[in-house]
């Protein structure tokens, strides 16, 4: 059998179906004919661990949401919908192999319209690595993968394969290569991706699209169906999805600024001499920057040395804790003494309250970056909080 051969017949047969689309007058439906076209063809050749849907994708942050996406590739297998309608889907990021965005026609303004939709798809890729149990108490510990994000259009619509690509590097100057998109394919006219300086090596996984490749187009012609075919099939065959962690939607992390935060600690109601202010507030950027260039300088230590350290002993029931081996950074500028340190009777009364001396052994513990830190809470002043909505309090 001639396989290319085979697939230009398929493409015709696509191409036949989108000419005679057009007689439809309504765009929306006529738009979701054509995303099922390409649905259709995808559903019955791609292997059985993938799944079609459409709708919008939530991240681990708060309030952070893609925009509608036509195409969803998603883990059939591991895989779940917060919410499912015939008609769309909303889907945790934990479980998404990638996009696809479907366009009748490519020009310019359609183009950017895709590009920014996979830019906020990238974005909602959780910090820190995958851990997988391999047995005899070892994990094999990995990189979380960046979901792909392609582009399927019927024809040029007045563009050509160069100009887009013109349009693609000048997206890319202002853009980070972690928000490029993996592929663009034109219905029998040519494919767009990227290639790499050292070995011309056509860099279609996420993990490969850097600021070294460059975009760059080829005229496969009847042939551009193929290889779009193959290279969404083999970019999601190279992806190892981490689980589906459920309990990240229940109590999502925080942007603040550049960071990504997580835990118990940096936000709440405002204290001053004992008493609640009545702000709701949470740690600024500026604060975490110094937390982070503070502990960036010193290093991480293992988790064992900082309870030690706050307690003088492992706590009971956490001596075989598999994270006391993990290498955390612990931000205590002050050098606070641990509680074993502070003596007999470490209580105090102040003003008919029990008050304790500052201690490691109160830190709070979050994730920054997808970083643990162990963060000591004393010497935090008003200047180092910012006014914000706090879920739950009012």
């Amino acid at each position: 059998m001639d396989t290319r051969q085979l697939f230009q017949k398929i493409s015709e047969r696509m191409r036949a179906d989108f000419e005679a689309s057009a007689q439809i007058t309504h765009s929306v439906s006529k738009g979701t004919v054509r995303e099922n076209s390409l649905r259709k063809f995808l559903e019955v050749r791609l292997p059985a661990k993938y799944a079609l849907g459409a709708g919008e994708i939530v991240g681990r942050v708060r309030n952070a949401t893609s925009r509608q996406c036509d195409l969803i590739v998603y883990d059939r297998q591991n895989g779940v919908t917060l919410l499912y309608d015939e008609d769309i889907q909303v889907f945790p990021i934990d479980c998404i192999y990638g996009i696809v965005e479907v366009k009748s026609s490519l020009s310019k303004t359609e183009f950017i319209d895709s590009l920014e939709k996979i830019k906020v798809l990238k974005g909602l890729t959780p910090g820190g690595p995958i851990s997988r149990p391999v047995g005899s108490g070892y994990s094999l510990v990995q990189a979380r993968p960046r979901p792909f994000g392609m582009i399927f259009a019927y024809n040029l619509g007045g563009n050509s394969l160069e100009s887009l690509v013109e349009n693609l590097r000048e997206w890319e100057t202002n853009t980070s290569a972690e928000s490029w998109p993996n592929y663009v394919c034109i219905l029998e006219a040519g494919v767009i991706f990227h290639q790499g300086s050292a070995s011309l090596e056509h860099c279609i996984d996420s993990a490969k699209i850097t600021s070294e490749t460059w975009p760059m187009y080829i005229s496969y012609g009847e042939d551009s169906l193929f290889k779009f075919y193959s290279a969404l099939h083999d970019v999601g065959a190279r992806m190892q999805l981490g689980p589906v962690e459920l309990h990240h939607y229940y109590d999502p992390a925080v942007q603040i600024g550049k960071h990504v935060v997580y835990g118990k600690g940096f936000e709440g109601l405002l204290t001053k001499d004992g008493a609640t202010s009545g702000r709701s507030v949470r740690l600024k950027e500026s604060t975490i920057d110094r937390i982070v260039d503070w502990c960036s300088a010193r290093g991480r230590i293992r988790y064992e040395e900082v309870l030690l350290k706050q307690f003088g002993h492992i706590p009971l029931g956490m001596e075989k804790l598999f994270d006391l081996n993990l290498e955390i950074y612990l931000y205590d500028p002050d050098n606070l003494p641990g509680f074993h340190e502070l003596g007999a009777n470490p209580l105090t009364i102040v003003g008919n309250r029990p008050s304790m001396a500052p201690t490691l052994a109160t830190a709070w513990t979050l994730d920054i970056n997808g970083q643990r830190y162990v963060i000591a809470g004393n010497g935090f002043t008003e200047d180092d909080w910012e006014d914000a909505h706090v879920p739950g309090i009012v």
